[in-house]
């Protein structure tokens, strides 16, 4: 590694060259950094150093020129907002242009500056965090309410529904009640109209949704009739020519009906 010494052409740029078997500029900052307290004209904690590859020299050599600025001038820009300062300096009659980062402190000082940039950026990454999350916290809750909305809708729909079951049962079991007087009056009516006239009845009965009558004096063929084409069933003995004309005969029918029959 062979340094050489150049001319500072500014009271506060120094400008240095050194000769290394690399391009890499990282590589040359960090042998810069081993050799500070040779390199620089200043105290190594009073100053910040820029590296910028000029080319090769020789075969496997490579030419760096170094430029050296006061911390206290470069703090002076970072207090003004700069972050980046650019500054030319002139290394064998060629200007040189070095651009320094914000210095960090002197050795064993604290850096409060850049822990507050650290600390800034950390709760502003935090805030974009939480915003995102309650984001997302919020599209779920309205889901939710969403689905609650609709489950109420359901609910109140299925109540609907067994009220209005519960009415239906009502009105049937109130129908069924009365359906019996009611089918006894139709079967009733339909023997009278059967009949042509009054009828008597020596007994009557319903069960089971059928209606039973048994008439007192025998039904004539037309009444028989008419009573089956009324929906009833008759059963019995039909007239027959009388034995003795003194003794009238003793033929009886029964007539039944049933619910389906009588409307």
């Amino acid at each position: 590694m062979a340094a050489i010494e150049g001319e500072a052409v500014r009271e506060e740029i120094f400008v240095r060259a050194i000769d290394l078997p690399t391009l890499s500029v990282k590589q040359a900052k960090a042998a810069v950094a081993q050799q500070i307290d040779i390199l620089s004209p200043l105290p190594p904690a009073g100053v910040v150093s820029s590296v910028v590859l000029l080319g090769p020299v020789e075969e496997g050599l490579n030419r760096f020129a170094v430029g050296f600025a006061p911390r206290e001038l470069l703090e002076r820009a970072a207090e003004e907002g700069q972050r980046v300062v650019t500054l030319s300096g002139w290394l064998d009659q060629e200007e040189i242009v070095f651009r320094f980062d914000r210095p960090g402190v002197a050795p064993g000082e604290v850096d409060w500056a850049r822990r507050l940039e650290i600390a800034t950026i950390a709760a502003m990454c935090l805030a974009i965090v939480m915003a995102a999350f309650s984001l997302r916290l919020d599209r779920e809750l309205d889901h939710v309410q969403a689905r609650l909305e609709t489950v109420d809708t359901e609910v109140r729909g299925l109540s609907g529904e067994t009220a209005a079951l519960a009415r239906v049962g009502a009105a049937w079991r109130a129908a069924q009640a009365i359906r019996k007087p009611g089918l006894v009056d139709c079967a009733l009516g339909d023997i009278v109209k059967a009949s042509g006239g009054p009828v008597a009845l020596s007994s009557f009965s319903l069960g089971n949704g059928r209606f039973n009558a048994r008439l007192s004096q025998p039904a004539s063929d037309a009444t028989v009739t008419a009573l089956r084409a009324f929906g009833f069933s008759v059963s019995g003995p039909t007239p027959a020519a009388p034995a003795d004309a003194a003794t009238p005969p003793a033929a009886i029918r029964d007539v039944q009906t049933s619910s389906a029959d009588c409307r």
